[in-house]
């Protein structure tokens, strides 16, 4: 009779029995003297960011922001101001998807960057405000492409490119670097493929390396 109920309950309202599974994760950083924590709920992939008193300063739905859900979150200092954000990754098949809340100082919000998803695996340049992205472009990630790009009032500006291809069904094979001011894409530069072998960290060490000694070039 129990489980014959069970069956009943679940044909009737079947996310009844879902939402007792609802688990939740929390994490926690004082900022600007504010202690604030950051909420995330199961059931509807939701994050809610809550002050010292409880109050609620912002929630995100996962149609706001997110789909595919999240892997982990966490208070840090992304842009290197002194003031931490809440960065975000998602659980998604391309590999370092994630969204960024900036704490802005002068208003004592919260705010996302726009298109931030659209820049996986995101790494600060050290003494700059610049950042590089690294994603699959095809071909079983033997075509794969970096971005160059800084954050202007919570918008990413894409200043550079590097585009590697190294798929041999692809005519044009090559590492080719752009710079880029606003629609406008210039190629400036070109490596064989082979260029990454000689690297220990194979592509993302050229990667690394580039960025690191040619970034002021782009700005």
């Amino acid at each position: 009779m129990k489980i014959l109920l069970i069956a009943v309950a679940f044909l009737i309202c079947p996310n009844y029995l879902f939402a007792q599974e609802d688990t939740y994760e929390t994490t926690s950083a004082k900022i600007d003297g504010v202690r604030y924590k950051a909420i995330y709920r199961s059931s509807d992939w939701s994050i809610s960011i809550l002050n010292a008193d409880g109050k609620t300063v912002l929630h995100l739905k996962n149609t706001d922001y997110y789909d595919e859900g999240f892997s982990s979150f966490k208070f840090v200092d992304f842009n290197g101001d002194g003031y931490k954000d809440l960065f975000i990754e998602h659980m998604s098949n391309v590999p370092g998807r994630c969204d960024l809340l900036l704490y802005d100082s002068r208003i004592k919000k919260f705010a996302p960057v726009k298109d931030f998803p659209d820049y996986p695996d995101p790494q600060k340049l050290k003494g700059t405000h610049l950042y590089y992205s690294y994603h699959r472009s095809g071909c079983a990630d033997m075509n794969w492409d970096s971005d160059l790009f800084k954050i202007v009032n919570n918008k990413i500006i894409k200043i550079g490119n590097i585009s590697g291809l190294g798929c041999e069904r692809d005519k044009k094979m090559g590492i080719f670097i752009s710079k880029i001011n606003g629609k406008e894409e210039r190629q400036i530069q070109k490596y064989p493929i082979g260029e990454i072998e000689k690297y220990k960290d194979y592509k993302w060490g050229f990667i690394k390396k580039y960025w690191e000694r040619n970034s002021r070039k782009f700005i």
